[in-house]
């Protein structure tokens, strides 16, 4: 069975709206883990617009499995990782000055030193990983950079609008994650997944772990975050007594 990684950010960008204290992303990380979840991620922007630097702080204490942090490569969030060493960092090309989402690492254009950065977070004990597109050239870069693990865009699948489509998604991921197995790379999914896509990515058996964040959000808006945790676990569950 995948592993469940859950991601908190609505829970920040909610808060956001009303710019108050609540509510708390650490809350929801406690009540994910309780329920059953395997991990935790944030996404931190340059700007802090959901996930703050206290937000980081608290959940290096309260979060008592392992925690994600995505954030771009600026000198400034980086060091700040550093000293709060989470589990795993995952680097994500990122758009400054911009709402845009951020974007996978293209290692062929962006002009950074990746072993380095990865060397100095092996140096204090944190694993490194790069949200890439599920292409060979893209594993190898990560591999050739000393990175652990690989989150998978897996947007194509997910926003697919034919069954061919997605089927040949489906196929994308499933060779990228097979050559990321064979470089040692930890494989993880993430970007559009849900109670009801999960499934066919699940049943590959090569992937690690899932990163999902918005279906858990909005479906804790009317079950609460432990239920929804459950019933995503439940779905992976089910999926491994299938096969």
């Amino acid at each position: 069975m995948s592993a469940l990684t859950v991601n908190i950010d609505l829970v920040a960008l909610m808060r956001s709206v009303r710019r108050m204290a609540e509510p708390d992303p650490a809350q929801a990380a406690v009540l994910s883990e309780l329920a059953g979840a395997d991990g935790i991620s944030v996404r931190v922007r340059r700007d802090r617009r959901y996930i703050r630097d206290r937000d980081l702080y608290v959940l290096k204490n309260v979060v008592k499995t392992k925690l994600i942090v995505e954030l771009p490569l600026a000198d400034e969030l980086i060091e700040q990782a550093l000293e709060i060493k989470p589990w795993m960092v995952l680097f994500v090309a990122d758009h400054a000055d911009s709402d845009s989402p951020v974007t996978t690492i293209d290692f062929a254009a962006a002009p950074v030193g990746f072993n380095e950065v990865c060397d100095r977070f092996k140096g204090v004990g944190v694993n490194t990983g790069f949200f890439i597109e599920p292409e060979a050239d893209d594993v190898r870069g990560a591999a050739r950079a000393g990175a652990s693990a690989v989150l998978f865009n897996c947007s194509g699948y997910t926003q697919a609008r034919t069954l061919e489509e997605a089927r040949g998604e489906l196929d994308r991921i499933e060779r990228a994650s097979g050559m990321a197995s064979k470089h040692d790379l930890a494989v993880y999914c993430g970007r559009g997944i849900g109670y009801k896509n999960i499934q066919p990515l699940a049943e590959m058996g090569f992937i690690d772990e899932f990163v999902v964040g918005y279906a858990i959000g909005a479906r804790a808006m009317l079950v609460g975050y432990q239920q929804a945790v459950r019933e995503m676990l439940s779905t992976l569950k089910n999926v491994k007594n299938a096969r």
